[in-house]
């Protein structure tokens, strides 16, 4: 989908309110939430839609290595940067967990790792999870 710009939105959801697609209140939200994005420095007056917010980057990164990948292509990447790097981290450390008779206990050390940093990511605080969270891959 390419990028259109905020008064290219607003006419558009003009025309679906004048249709009688959307309702008064409906448009006045949509140009709203627009014009508000248009605040915090969409780049060069264009809004990508498919855009997660930074929360939900930071939640989905932890998701597997496809809810990571989603994140790094559609994701807040400026503001999640923090939680992607700590998803990533966790991801690769928890390909320890293939080591055998040691594993196991690394694999639980690896979940719990996991929760923290989700949790962490849903509540939008930057904490690093224990032991391997001070390493930075990604800047």
């Amino acid at each position: 989908m390419a990028n259109k710009s905020i008064p290219e939105l607003i006419a558009e959801y003009k025309s679906l309110l004048d249709s009688g697609v959307i309702t008064q209140e409906e448009f006045e939200a949509k140009k709203q939430q627009l014009l508000s994005s248009s605040d915090t420095g969409s780049s060069g007056g264009a809004l990508s839609e498919n855009m997660l917010s930074a929360r939900t980057t930071g939640i989905v990164a932890y998701l597997t290595w496809i809810g990571f990948i989603i994140a790094l292509i559609i994701g807040d990447r400026k503001n999640a940067m923090f939680h992607i790097n700590q998803a990533l981290i966790v991801n690769l450390f928890a390909l320890l967990s293939a080591v055998p008779f040691v594993g196991w206990i690394w694999s639980l050390f690896m979940l719990v790792c996991w929760i923290m940093g989700l949790v962490y990511a849903c509540r939008e605080q930057e904490k690093e999870v224990p032991l391997i969270g001070r390493l930075h891959l990604l800047k």
